[in-house]
């Protein structure tokens, strides 16, 4: 053999002898690994575990190629192979310990938190892997000397890339499924990734999105509950007052905190003349699914996915059923979308749920209308010896779709930027909605309700228009004060209005409704991450917003944006923070907070 063949077979062969050794070392996931159907999910489970920890182990390998290819000396090769091998295993190890203690993989963001006596330890398990892969090399060596005869090495190679992509291609057929029994598996491999799009199955005809999300919805709803979650972390002792007080929420999707204004949002802005006004009151998401889980779960939602898979309602919905509330249930846009999916999430299990709303007028602008028509018919009909739960949310302003001819609440320079342009849409977007918000509490007080019912206005995130001048703009694209800072309004009768300036959020407002609407005695950290709005007075240090693939540590002066392969902070302004401190505490605890309702 030429010395280049020898030193790719031996590392192909050594590549093998460490997956056996990295399988060994990951059974610490699986000894966690609860599925929820056993014989469907441990069949995948192996396939997936030993492709997943086969990749990794042949990552070392593929790096060796070139210096191989360029530089084909065995006492250059081994070492550097011995070290890599070394460096992955004792990573591996260390991985495996803090998903024990801490159900989180190692990322970027984790090693720096790490504390002096873990980073001993991990060059402690280097040195051994050290040891262990050095004999694992020489033997490997002595034994790849001959020519092989039979070609079982290529066979075991096909083998475990088969099972690697295998893996990946039932990962995407199961991701539209919401088969909970694949995808809760992933969580517990590190650095795993998914490379095959479900977008490819789609185009090559595998799968049927439509179909599906019923198939996955269905199946989810017969699941019980998920094994990996423990929520509330206690049983929920209530009593609630008599007589019970309706509630109604209002969200406006994309109402960020700057345009409730007399000129923007008339009837709001008289609302909160007779409201507790929450003047820096932030989302825990800066798009909709992420602000809408942080509103009526009061968690952080890096646990949208584990919530959804098994279609596991927030507490706060579990009691209005329980204490007999009729649920008047309207959204504009379809409930059922991936950009929020409320029909797995927090309006998940409702018997006859309403998916969307289809309307005779045109826009976003058209379906905010006809809901608000359909909400004004469902109240009258409503049985009026119960309590109602009443949730209006509108889309109009979001869309920046007033109806056309809408007078403009802003004027537009000719001229003037298309964001200029498109802020004066939005502006008048949120005035057309305000009035079509006027008029349900113009109801409500006609009908005598208003004095019984609780009302609460907000939004599930803001919008930008470039308004720092570093290119943002719309939602879901920063963690910026303009697409996290959002209105709250509650009108509470018994409770005297008036303006609340400390920081408060999202995490908050199950707490207060499980205390004062329900007479719960448990500690708010028993089902969320804030307080009651009414009996706590500190303003919180930070907060987790999240967004589809990624969260930020929000302080009041600066957000840490994490995602799985980097970080940045950056300031109040959203300007990046040149060699910033990293909020280590602060971290630690969002960790924490981030992994407590799992098992």
């Amino acid at each position: 053999m030429s010395a280049r063949r020898r030193l790719c077979r031996w590392g192909s062969w050594f590549a093998f002898a460490n997956a056996g050794l990295l399988a060994v070392v990951g059974l610490r996931y699986l000894w966690h690994y609860t599925p929820l159907e056993p014989w469907v999910a441990w069949p995948y489970a192996a396939i997936a575990y030993a492709g997943h920890l086969s990749a990794l182990a042949y990552v070392p390998f593929v790096l060796l190629l070139p210096v191989i290819a360029l530089v084909p000396r065995s006492w250059i090769v081994l070492p550097l192979g011995v070290a890599l091998a070394s460096a992955a295993l004792s990573l591996l190890v260390l991985d495996s310990l803090v998903f024990a203690e801490n159900r989180y993989h190692l990322s970027v963001i984790t090693f720096t938190i790490l504390e002096p006596q873990t980073w001993a330890f991990l060059a402690l398990y280097f040195l051994l892997g050290v040891i262990i892969e050095a004999c694992v090399a020489r033997w490997v060596w002595t034994s790849t000397a001959e020519p092989p005869r039979r070609r079982v090495g290529r066979y075991l190679a096909f083998g475990l890339a088969g099972c690697f992509l295998l893996s990946q291609f039932v990962q995407a057929w199961a991701a539209p499924h919401y088969y909970v029994p694949v995808t809760a598996f992933t969580r517990y491999l590190p650095q795993h990734y998914q490379l095959i799009s479900t977008r490819l199955l789609v185009k090559l005809g595998l799968v049927d999105r439509a179909r599906a999300r019923e198939y996955g919805v269905v199946a989810a709803l017969h699941r019980s509950g998920d094994s990996a979650l423990v929520y509330p972390l206690a049983p929920l002792k209530c009593e609630p007052p008599s007589p019970k007080l309706n509630v109604l929420l209002v969200v406006i999707d994309g109402m960020r905190a700057d345009a409730l204004t007399p000129t923007a949002a008339p009837a709001l802005s008289a609302l909160a003349q007779s409201a507790v006004r929450f003047e820096a009151h932030y989302s825990g998401g800066m798009a909709s699914r992420a602000g809408m889980f942080s509103l009526f779960y009061s968690l952080p939602a890096t646990y949208w996915d584990a919530f959804a898979d098994v279609t596991q309602p927030p507490v706060l919905m579990d009691l209005f059923r329980r204490y007999g509330y009729q649920l008047g249930l309207f959204a504009s846009s379809p409930i059922y979308r991936s950009i929020i999916a409320l029909d797995r999430t927090a309006l998940a299990r409702i018997p006859n749920l309403r998916l969307e709303t289809s309307s005779r007028y045109p826009g976003s602008s058209g379906r905010d209308r006809t809901l608000t028509e359909e909400w004004h018919e469902w109240l009258a009909r409503r049985d009026p010896a119960r309590p109602f739960f009443g949730f209006l949310y509108y889309n109009a302003a979001v869309a920046m779709e007033p109806p056309d001819g809408y007078p403009a609440v802003m004027p537009v320079p000719p001229g003037a930027p298309a964001q200029v342009a498109n802020h004066a849409r939005y502006l008048a977007a949120v005035h057309y909605v305000d009035g079509l918000v006027k008029g349900v509490l113009d109801d409500l007080e006609r009908r005598k309700l208003l004095d019984r019912t609780v009302v609460i206005v907000t939004s599930d995130h803001g919008v930008e228009f470039d308004d720092n001048g570093l290119g943002f703009t719309g939602h879901n694209t920063a963690y910026s004060e303009y697409q996290l800072h959002t209105p709250l309004l509650i009108r509470w009768p018994g409770r005297r209005p008036g303006r609340i300036l400390r920081r408060t959020s999202h995490f908050d407002l199950a707490p207060t409704l499980l205390t004062g609407l329900f007479g719960c005695t448990n500690p708010p950290s028993d089902y969320a991450s804030g307080q009651d709005l009414f009996a706590a007075d500190r303003p919180w240090n930070w907060i987790i917003a999240a967004s589809y693939n990624n969260f930020a540590l929000v302080e009041p002066e600066r957000v840490t944006i994490v995602s799985p392969a980097s970080y940045e902070i950056r300031d109040r302004n959203y300007r990046l923070i040149p060699n910033p401190t990293l909020p280590r505490d602060y971290l630690r605890a969002a960790m924490l907070e981030m992994r407590r309702f799992y098992r």
